[in-house]
């Protein structure tokens, strides 16, 4: 019962989002002005290179905490200690 209620909600939520932003295009052309739509390709390459750069910042910082787990873990053997991701 709850899934089709949030169901009914979020389809209805879209439906007032399409309209004001149909509404919101739909003035700009009757007012001659110029659509400035993105150029999806682009979008998807910037998204791309975006998530790319997060996942080698995510590989560093589990190096990084890899590191500083061995420093704390260190009693003078190799016992404890976690191989460095590369």
């Amino acid at each position: 019962m709850s899934e089709t209620l949030i169901l009914i909600i979020s389809i209805g939520f879209m439906n007032i989002l399409c309209f004001f932003i149909g509404a919101k295009v739909g003035q700009k052309v009757v007012n001659n002005k110029e659509l400035n739509l993105p150029n999806p390709i682009k979008a998807i390459k910037e998204d791309i290179q975006a998530y790319e750069e997060t996942k080698e910042a995510m590989k560093e910082q589990e190096r990084l905490d890899t590191i500083a787990y061995n420093i704390d873990a260190y009693d003078g053997t190799s016992i404890g200690q976690k191989e460095i991701p590369r």
